[in-house]
């Protein structure tokens, strides 16, 4: 994985191939940012880069990057590198303090096949205090030619002492358009599905794809739905019968309740997508903006109903519904206190 192949954070991969190329690169940081967004496929990428047995680019220090296909690059590919390692969570869900201290002594002796050791943590959140511990040291004084990579999206979770040793590249949201690419070219989605996908992924490529682009859709239509049944501003009544359509269970799929619970979210995010959009259609915004292009027609039809202060009041009211759910609220109080509010 080189850094041209990673899509968004042009700026932190410019920074990085400037580092490399100029031997500035520090030997600990901290990959922060939210879950899917490619942190652990650049810290992976660096790798590649500072691995390479034939740099490509054009020789500006700014271009510079990893061919991809020396043997080198074709074995931190694969896996089987034997210089770049990666530390991942166990069963257990946590990263024990033996799996630190194994990595701890590696790292002490010079890198056996590349130029330097790259250890990379991934979920370094979930690293026991005792191994954040047992890594304190190395991070103080890091051995040389190994650099370390922690990759996270709860920084707040490691160590004060830790981050202290670490500098954060912080990593953002990746754009609708970038994750409508990457459905589109690398997971073979369709175009109408990768968008609705996108839209309800709030910047994350792994949310777009741990739901599968059926579960998105139908998401999507209750969120219409309700968008509909609600636009004439009905009475109480009208508006706690239209919040059966958000937390009725997944057609033809599971029903326990926490898998109702997981769709109600996603059909929460979903509306949330609407309310941004029609938001954006009221303020005569560009349609470039939309998050669901392919609904612009019926988003400018329900913008009339939604116009002025109401569908900002419903985005707003969406995103303390999801937070409300995310602390396990009685889902259905969630949801009749919702539809009261826009």
């Amino acid at each position: 994985m080189t850094l041209r192949n990673i899509t968004g954070h042009a700026s932190i991969r410019q920074l990085i191939a400037r580092a490399v190329m100029r031997d500035t690169l520090p030997p600990c940081l901290v990959f922060t940012g939210p879950d899917g967004v490619g942190k652990r496929r650049l810290a992976l990428a660096v790798a590649e880069l500072l691995n390479c047995e034939a740099l490509a680019g054009g020789g500006e220090e700014t271009t510079s990057d990893a061919c991809g296909e020396c043997r080198s690059c074709q074995r931190i590919q694969r896996g089987v590198h034997t210089d770049v390692l990666l530390i991942e969570p166990g069963e257990t869900g946590a990263i024990k303090v033996d799996a630190i201290r194994a990595v701890v002594d590696q790292a002490a002796f010079r890198p056996f096949e590349g130029r330097r050791r790259v250890v990379i943590i991934d979920d370094a959140d979930r690293l026991v205090p005792a191994a954040q511990n047992a890594l304190l040291k190395t991070l103080e004084e890091p051995p040389d030619g190994s650099v370390f990579l922690l990759v996270t999206s709860r920084p707040h979770m490691l160590l004060p002492t830790v981050r202290s040793r670490c500098p954060d590249l912080r990593f953002g949201a990746l754009s609708t358009t970038d994750i409508v690419e990457l459905l589109v070219e690398r997971h073979e989605f369709d175009a109408a599905a990768a968008q609705a996908a996108a839209a309800s992924a709030d910047g994350s490529l792994s949310r777009a794809l741990e739901t599968g682009s059926a579960d998105y859709l139908q998401a999507r239509q209750s969120a219409a739905a309700v968008l509909r049944m609600l636009a004439p501003s009905p009475n109480p009544k009208r508006r706690l019968e239209a919040g059966k359509e958000l937390t009725g269970g997944r057609r033809g799929g599971k029903s326990s309740a926490a898998a109702d619970r997981e769709t109600l979210t996603r059909r929460l995010r979903a509306l949330g997508t609407l309310f941004r959009d029609l938001h954006v259609v009221s303020s005569r915004g560009e349609p470039a903006w939309l998050s669901n292009t392919d609904l612009a027609d019926e988003l400018n039809e329900l913008a009339r109903s939604y116009a002025g202060d109401r569908a900002r009041r419903g985005y707003a009211s969406v995103d303390r519904a999801v937070q409300a759910l995310a602390r396990n609220a009685s889902p259905k109080v969630v949801v009749d206190w919702l539809t009261l509010q826009f």
